[in-house]
């Protein structure tokens, strides 16, 4: 009589279900991971309930929010401007526009900036940085200009500050409006504002962009639904 052969326990090889696994994995980690470069102003918009979509190129978005660890009631000294350029070749040229207009008005400060800072500002999404720290911010090393404290800028006239026999205003946002319009003429803008902003920071910032005739921006707010509103 015939024995019946013995059967063992059926084997699988789970070398490639592992490899699946680590795959999806990594999938979803790269998906949900975001590689833009940190916003460097939080800013809490108001809502609305009108949807427009705001262009993702040629624009210029100036954000205003409190700095951090304004009071819960934040004043008007409390608010902190920031600036972002949409297009890398824009912020290139904005740049290079920008060491040789504060060199010819400004020559005590010898202002010459390096071709390594020149070229990580083109890659800065959005930035904080007055004028007359911009040397340097953008001189300082690689390390240093990513974690460079940021207080914000200026949009408003102080005549505060003298350089040697010049005297500067103060307005920081003015002359990044300038430069940004010189590197790009059909630049449009965006003004992005916390919702405790008080009203003579947006003054400020409506005054400085009317002093270059832009009398047609857009006002960036959260929507219940989510969107923008365009106006």
């Amino acid at each position: 009589m015939s024995k019946k052969p013995k059967r063992g326990a059926p084997a699988i090889d789970m070398t490639a279900m592992v490899d699946v696994a680590f795959l999806l994995l990594t999938f979803f980690i790269l998906t949900t991971t975001s590689f833009r470069e940190e916003q460097k102003l939080e800013v809490d918009m108001p809502s609305s309930h009108v949807d427009s979509e705001i262009p993702a190129s040629k624009m210029m978005v100036i954000s205003v929010g409190p700095r951090k660890g304004s009071p819960a009631e934040p004043t008007e000294d409390d608010m902190a401007i920031f600036v972002s350029y949409s297009d890398e070749g824009t912020r290139d040229k904005v740049v290079r526009f920008m060491e040789e207009k504060l060199a010819a008005d400004y020559p005590d400060l010898n202002l010459k900036f390096s071709e390594e800072g020149k070229k990580y500002f083109s890659t800065v999404s959005e930035f904080g940085v007055p004028l007359l720290q911009m040397q340097k911010w953008l001189n300082a090393t690689y390390d240093e200009q990513k974690e460079w404290p940021m207080p914000g800028i200026s949009a408003k006239v102080t005549d505060s500050t003298k350089i040697g026999d010049y005297l500067y205003n103060g307005n920081d946002l003015q002359e990044l409006v300038f430069w940004g319009r010189r590197a790009d003429p059909q630049m449009r803008f965006a003004i992005k504002g916390d919702g405790t902003v008080p009203y003579p920071v947006i003054y400020n910032i409506i005054s400085t962009l009317q002093d270059y005739n832009v009398n047609t921006f857009s006002l960036i707010t959260d929507m219940e639904e989510g969107g923008m509103v365009e106006e």
